[in-house]
């Protein structure tokens, strides 16, 4: 007993697994779409581009040394001509040459190295984040195609259902008509139906392929085309929730990445010490009174402070200014275009909800029409033409029940991903 049930068990865990494959839900659609789309490459190529900004920042900290040489011919040198033979001052030739090892170092440079790297840090923040509104934008793609997908499935799904609710009604009619109660012409009707019912499903069918083909590029995978797709669960929009959208995110690192660039633009009016030296071998020596090759070195401090830049500082705090007022502007425009957008899909998800209401009260009525006209036609009352009349008004009436639910379920994701907030769907 204890061995039938496990195989039970395991039969039945083995069954949802299959199931769970052979099926597909939006989130994982619209998860699987951003990991596997290239631009994530770019995550790992901005901070590698930053590190090496970083390091060769760094570098300013260390000694910077210069190797240089000259050979060179002057027009005149200093002499002195004397007419005292007691008093020979030796003259250097016009021939000369040196070669010199120089060295710099940054002792104080006023916060600039500091400040470069802020900088750098908050404009990898904003180029990380504009892959991630990039990224985004892909679920509104994800979700057209989805949703287009379910249409075709469920209205396909909905005319098979008719195509057997029509072949058993052609056994009925053929039944009568082998009684002498129908005429032959009735069954004819019945199965022209059918075959233009065949049709659409046919069509319905190559639609959802397209749509899975384009699904599956998006999402880098393969499907078959026996793949189910869930429909969301969901009965309202997130009206409470706050807006989460990655491009308010995006605007706070540009005004942070602007306000890092007009500190590192104050900084650079510090003052900047240094220390420097050279050290070489030329002829002439530093002594201009010696005919001869010498060694050369020379070291000490130095100085930089640029105390009057004909108010560039001041200009260049204007501009930071209005470029901060740019991105405000920004952030008012994509406001305002957002809630534009969220009142027209909660009056559209308001709407839909209104037509599924008349939806269900016409397919009642449909049916019930439906069901007289199919017992008049099995008594011989009416013919087939007046009976596929009704039935084709009984399906239209489910299949636009139909489009309105996925319609309003699409509305629902549409606000939801408007507004930032990607539930379990």
């Amino acid at each position: 007993m204890k061995q039938i049930l496990l195989i039970f068990l395991i039969f039945i865990a083995f069954n949802s697994s299959a199931q769970e494959k052979d099926s597909l839900n939006l989130a994982n659609c619209r998860q699987q779409t951003i990991q596997k789309y290239p631009l994530n490459k770019d995550f790992n190529h901005n901070i590698e581009v930053n590190n090496l900004k970083i390091q060769n920042i760094k570098t300013i900290y260390l000694p910077v040394l210069n190797l240089t040489g000259q050979v060179y011919h002057v027009a005149d040198v200093p002499h002195y001509i004397s007419n005292n033979p007691m008093l020979e001052i030796p003259q250097i030739g016009k021939d000369q040459y040196k070669i010199m090892l120089e060295a710099r170092q940054v002792i104080y440079d006023g916060g600039l190295i500091k400040r470069q790297k802020a900088v750098e840090k908050s404009s990898l923040q904003v180029n990380n984040q504009s892959i991630e509104t990039k990224l985004f934008s892909l679920n509104q793609q994800v979700n057209e195609i989805y949703f287009l997908i379910l249409i075709f499935q469920e209205q396909q799904n909905l005319l098979k259902l008719t195509h057997k609710t029509l072949n058993e009604q052609l056994r009925v009619v053929s039944s009568g008509v082998k009684n002498g109660v129908l005429l032959p012409g009735d069954a004819d009707v019945l199965k022209a139906q059918i075959l233009k019912l065949e049709q659409s499903i046919t069509e319905l069918n190559a639609g959802k392929k397209n749509g899975l083909e384009i699904l599956s590029q998006l999402m880098d995978t393969t499907f078959t085309e026996k793949i189910n797709l869930k429909s969301p669960k969901l009965n309202k929009p997130d009206d409470e929730g706050k807006i989460n959208r990655p491009e308010y995110q995006l605007m706070q690192y540009q005004q942070s990445n602007l306000d890092n660039v007009s500190k590192l633009n104050g900084v650079k009016r510090f003052p900047y010490f240094g220390a420097f030296g050279s050290f070489g071998y030329g002829y002439p020596g530093m002594n201009m009174l010696e005919d001869n090759a010498a060694i050369i070195y020379t070291f000490g401090l130095n100085l930089n402070w640029n105390i009057w830049d004909w108010n560039k500082n001041k200009r260049e705090k204007q501009i930071f200014s209005v470029q901060s007022d740019m991105i405000n502007t920004q952030r008012e425009v994509f406001d305002k275009n957002l809630n534009i957008a969220l009142s027209k899909e909660k009056n559209d998800i308001d709407k839909l909800s209104e037509l599924l209401i008349n939806d269900e009260k016409i397919i009642v009525l449909q049916e019930r029409i439906s069901r007289t006209k199919a017992s008049q036609l099995k008594n011989g009352v009416i013919t087939s033409t007046d009976y596929i009349r009704e039935f084709n008004a009984e399906t239209m009436a489910k299949v636009k029940q139909t489009l309105h639910e996925i319609q309003r379920l699409q509305a629902i994701v549409k606000y939801n991903t408007l507004k930032g907030n990607l539930l379990n769907e």
